[in-house]
């Protein structure tokens, strides 16, 4: 689709170009190289690292030579989520664009706006010569979405900037100054497998219509888990049937929260009336309304499968564990935020259940993501999975662990970008902490470098109802042409 007829033009040409190429995270070879031959093509100074970090630089337009060089970064790769019917290779298709209502959507899978507007604007004004800027140090870097193991692997000192400007914001009129930490959590259980009996009775059972999101800034929503929806309805079935677990499977990626999720139980019938469904369907209303959820279509479906022979449970003391543990694994907002209003601090999302059949074995592995602003806070929710692990015998292994970044009091790139937002709009941004993981924490740990994050509004990020406001990636464009015209950081 040609997005040329859009403002600015360029912008979305270049949005429109990466968007034909696969990037998801750990797959990001060919935008890398993409982006490595943009800069050869343009005579501009050019490093690809291991990790495939491009780092491209521009010198400084005539009059800003004598400014501290500013950095521009963003992260090249993105979430690769569809809606269950669609049939799309995101490994071998390019994203299908389409303009709705004043946003720019997919066709059933995610737009890549988080973050491939970083990477578009960044290209714009690269490829720009009437825009006027200090020295430029762009930095995309991969794997933000999955562990952020590109500016891990950063080699930070690289950078002469001392002001960074991270365009992985999702709302205009905000200017991000803080950001939480995490880490990533693998839990696992290895099960043996027996074969189901005459008696038994296989059921699936589903939870689907959710809306899903961003695990961090929308996790104080009201969006519902389709793992611990799932798991509440089974807790509460166990306690009225003999039942054993075949398998439960939710979610894709750890840093959205889940919309579907699916199980099949075999239950021991002990009436030909059961209730069941009843039950199931009871339950089901109960627990989205104590867990507040505020999807508007959320379905349970319940579905008596044949060949009961083909499946094969776990026992009941295992079965028991299991729920057990889910049941008691802690999801959503943790804890509020004392210092900043409305932020918040300390949260955790039980993202994906994936069941695997080995031999004679059940492994269930489960991935969660625990964020919080406050260092302290973050350990101690950890310490806490710890030793739920320990009381239900699962393995435990925490990786991918991130800083937060912490508010500068005194900061030069945060007034320079409320003036230049107060001139173009004449009202001051809102000045905001967010509760998602932004690589600005990694930069902040790693340089002596005053950071500020902006972007346009993006809603559904990590969905296939992902969408971005078209007008405000002008307004977030003429903002940050404004700021590089009003540069003066020495």
């Amino acid at each position: 689709m040609e997005l040329e007829n859009l403002y600015p033009q360029k912008v979305f040409h270049y949005f429109s170009e990466i968007s034909k190429i696969p990037r998801g995270s750990k797959r990001e070879k060919k935008i890398s190289d993409f982006l490595v031959n943009f800069a050869k093509e343009r005579n501009l100074e050019v490093i690809q690292d291991k990790a495939l970090n491009v780092l491209i630089k521009k010198e400084a337009t005539k009059g800003y030579e004598n400014f501290s060089p500013l950095i521009l970064q963003g992260h090249m790769d993105m979430v690769w989520e569809k809606n269950k019917n669609t049939d799309f290779a995101f490994e071998n298709c390019g994203i299908e664009l389409a303009v709705k209502d004043g946003f720019l959507t997919a066709n059933g899978t995610t737009l890549g706006a988080d973050n491939g507007i970083a990477v578009a604007i960044a290209l714009a004004i690269l490829d720009s010569d009437d825009i006027a800027h200090p020295a430029l140090e762009v930095i995309l870097t991969t794997d933000e979405e999955e562990g952020m193991t590109g500016v891990n692997n950063l080699d930070f000192s690289l950078f002469s900037g001392k002001a960074l400007i991270n365009l992985d914001n999702e709302e205009y009129g905000q200017v991000y100054v803080s950001s939480a930490g995490g880490a990533r959590i693998e839990n696992e259980f290895n099960l043996i497998k027996k074969d189901c009996e005459n008696d038994d009775t296989v059921f699936s059972i589903e939870v689907k219509g959710l809306d899903g999101g961003h695990s961090g800034a929308e996790i104080h929503l009201g969006l519902g888990n389709s793992n611990k929806i799932l798991n509440e309805v089974l807790y509460h079935l166990n306690k009225r049937y003999f039942m054993e677990l075949i398998n439960f499977d939710g979610g894709e990626k750890t840093n959205a929260i889940p919309r579907e999720a699916i199980c099949h139980i075999s239950v021991k019938l002990d009436e030909p009336g059961h209730r069941l469904e009843e039950l199931a369907n009871l339950a089901f209303k109960n627990i989205l309304t104590d867990f507040g959820v505020i999807d508007k279509n959320p379905v349970l479906e319940i579905k008596k499968m044949n060949n009961v022979k083909n499946f094969k449970k776990i026992s009941t003391a295992d079965t028991n564990r299991v729920l057990s543990f889910f049941h008691e694994f802690p999801n959503g907002v943790i804890s509020m935020s004392k210092d900043i209003e409305n932020l918040v601090e300390t949260s955790i999302n039980l993202g994906v259940i994936k069941s695997e059949e080995i031999s004679n074995q059940l492994r269930i592995k489960i991935q969660s993501l625990p964020r919080s602003s406050v260092n302290h806070s973050l350990e101690n929710l950890i310490k806490e999975i710890e030793e739920l692990c320990k009381k239900y015998d699962v393995k435990m292994k925490v990786s991918a662990p991130y800083p937060s970044w912490e508010y500068r009091k005194d900061s030069k790139i945060r007034e320079l970008m409320i003036n230049s937002f107060k001139k173009i709009n004449n009202s001051e941004p809102e000045i905001k902490a967010i509760h998602a993981g932004l690589e600005c924490g990694i930069f902040d740990a790693n340089m002596d470098v005053d950071i500020t994050s902006i972007g346009p509004n993006i809603y559904g990020a990590h969905t296939p109802e992902e969408r971005m406001e078209i007008s405000s990636v002008g307004k977030t464009w003429d903002l940050l042409l404004t700021v590089l015209k009003d540069y003066n950081i020495k």
